[in-house]
């Protein structure tokens, strides 16, 4: 990556996030680098980065123990701390900010709809789980390569082209809540989802059946907190995913009125 271009994503970095919000990103880097591990801001609020959009959801990986790291950042940064044993993961919530700190991690899918097993791995293991290329990038925010952008699926690519598309094959089996997220951010943006993820929507939407209701409703909440909920819904019936859920459940004229 040139060094313009991180110039520019730590111009950004700097930009969007309150003051002391990048003083606990900075000092988390420094924790980190103190012992010898790597921190990075993954996902969705690096895509937001890149897009110049604000987010409030950050979302840092470090490759070592983020138990330990939670508990040095809380302990010079006053905040409510929720710790996740079984998924390696801690969520931090200051100044109305929520900060997810996780263990770089592998995850094994026992069944379609089921919650994840875990694995210690690297961050690039960690990006390979995720959903699709656009939330598969990561920012280094710790030692000398701070503000370098990790891309080794083609995520920039994707965002730069107004895409989405699935990571692996077995992914909307694996996790069909992905279905849903695929047809938000679709909406959100502007984008597309490609045709080979689009293929896959319709060989892997009867999964869908196989997720619990708080999940089922936990999506719904999502669509409807999204600035346009009418036109995701337009489109996952158009993809006859609502009908995986219920048969009779349509979206018409009256249904865009109601939002309206």
């Amino acid at each position: 990556m040139e060094s313009s271009d991180r110039a520019n994503i730590i111009s950004r970095l700097s930009s969007s996030l309150p003051g002391e919000i990048l003083h606990l990103l900075n000092q988390a880097g420094t924790y980190c680098t103190r012992r010898g591990e790597r921190l990075y801001i993954a996902g969705g609020m690096v895509r937001d980065l890149l897009l110049g959009l604000p987010g409030k959801d950050i979302d840092l990986v470090v490759e070592g123990d983020s138990h330990s790291l939670t508990l040095e950042i809380a302990d010079h940064f006053p905040s409510k701390i929720t710790l996740h044993e079984r998924f390696r993961t801690a969520k931090l919530s200051i100044k109305g900010f929520t900060v997810d700190i996780a263990a770089a991690r592998k995850e094994l899918y026992t069944h379609p709809g089921a919650l994840p097993l875990v694995q210690a791995g690297t961050l690039k293991d960690d990006l390979k789980r995720r959903d699709f290329t656009i939330n598969a990038m990561a920012v280094v925010i710790s030692g000398e390569e701070y503000g370098q952008l990790i891309d080794p699926l083609g995520g920039l690519t994707d965002l730069k082209a107004g895409v989405i598309r699935i990571l692996h094959p077995v992914s909307f089996r694996d996790d069909p809540t992905r279905i849903f997220r695929a047809i938000r951010y679709e909406q959100r943006f502007g984008f597309k989802i490609e045709p080979g993820t689009l293929v896959l929507i319709e060989e892997y939407k009867k999964f869908i059946r196989s997720l619990s209701p708080d999940r089922l409703r936990y999506e719904f909440e999502c669509i409807f907190n999204e600035q346009n909920p009418e036109e995701i819904l337009i489109r996952a019936f158009r993809l006859s995913v609502l009908a995986e859920i219920f048969t009779g459940l349509l979206v018409d004229e009256i249904t865009i009125q109601w939002f309206k």
